[in-house]
């Protein structure tokens, strides 16, 4: 008999997690709180950067696929960076239509997908399921992620912007905090893009208002101009959200494996976690330690121990020191090549 799995939240996690459910064979029902799959004014925070390796299984369509760009040029401490992928594509994302053609995807392997279903407590859901996964993003409906491991963003969305950075991804890392500030070209015929800071700091009300002040001030300092279409901001998880499991409850996405702790990508990771999911829950160890185990398998998603001491010493050592060893650390994770 099919092992029943519910699935809290139709994100990137939610939905390739019931996408590789539903194809191995269990019986799959995803719970989205929107009425549409890719309209949540939630899920557009991010950059929509995304790496997209050579053993990617799920590859996104065209259609999804906002810009190509050919690598990251970073500016630290009075010095340009570039970091470039090898073996693998680096894109910007439309993420509401690559959202919609993971839902695409699932359906086609037999999961349900529920929309317009808020999910509270388990009663929500009924007994009609052997598992739950909460793949619910920043705010987890099953626990409550730890506050030190979170970082802030405030992004906007702008078109006809003046500073459009071509075929690479942009990012400014800050001289006063650990933390960068991104461009991202999103369209080159109406040279739209994202801009936005992220802080790897404690999450509270202050920092994000900070973010958002801080964001203003440069882009009047560097006479930055465009209409502004979309403004978002929210927590970031950073790094592994213990616990993994709760009872019959699986994490997955940012409340299990989080965004990378220094380049905040997210959705590689995600991707990641729903890919594995299926064997794990095969698996005779339905636990903490063999779930941890086998999302580090992979090394680009190891636990990273420096960060916590970058972010106690940062105010410390200075950043022309600091931040090099942090760009060769993330181009050896990522597999890149950093000039």
């Amino acid at each position: 008999m099919a092992v029943k799995v519910a699935i809290v939240g139709g994100g990137v996690a939610g939905l390739a997690s019931a996408y590789w459910l539903a194809r191995k064979g269990f019986y799959v029902s995803v719970y989205e709180r929107h009425r549409e799959i890719g309209f949540n004014p939630d899920g557009v925070r991010c950059g929509e950067a995304h790496l997209i390796r050579e053993n990617e299984q799920i590859y996104p369509p065209k259609t999804a696929v906002s810009k190509e760009v050919k690598g990251v040029l970073l500016h630290a401490a009075g010095r340009k960076y570039t970091v470039t992928p090898k073996n693998a594509q680096m894109v910007v994302l439309d993420k509401p239509r690559f959202l919609r053609f993971l839902a695409d995807i699932a359906e086609k392997e037999g999961a349900e997908i529920i929309t317009g279903r808020r999910i509270s407590t388990k009663r929500d859901i009924g007994e009609n399921h052997d598992i739950i996964i909460d793949a619910s993003g920043c705010k987890p409906v099953f626990k409550s992620l730890e506050i030190s491991r979170c970082g802030i963003t405030y992004q906007e969305t702008i078109e006809d912007c003046n500073i459009y950075p071509g075929d690479m991804l942009e990012q400014y890392w800050l001289h006063d905090r650990l933390g960068y500030l991104w461009i991202f070209p999103k369209n080159d015929r109406t040279d739209t893009v994202n801009i936005g800071v992220g802080w790897l700091i404690t999450a509270d009300r202050g920092a994000r208002h900070g973010a958002r002040t801080f964001l203003k001030r440069w882009k009047e300092e560097h006479g930055v101009e465009g209409e502004i279409l979309r403004k978002t901001s929210g927590i970031v998880p950073l790094g592994y959200q213990r616990p993994l499991i709760a009872h019959d409850v699986v994490f997955a996405g940012d409340a299990c494996i989080g965004a990378d702790e220094l380049t905040g990508a997210g959705i590689i990771r995600a991707l990641h976690n729903a890919r594995i999911i299926p064997d794990f829950l095969h698996s005779a160890n339905i636990n903490e330690r063999a779930y941890f185990k086998m999302l580090a398998s992979d090394p680009t998603f190891k636990p990273l121990p420096l960060f916590r001491t970058a972010c106690s010493i940062c105010k410390m050592l200075p950043r022309s020191l600091l931040y090099p060893i942090l760009f060769r650390l993330t181009a050896k994770r990522l597999n890149s090549e950093l000039v």
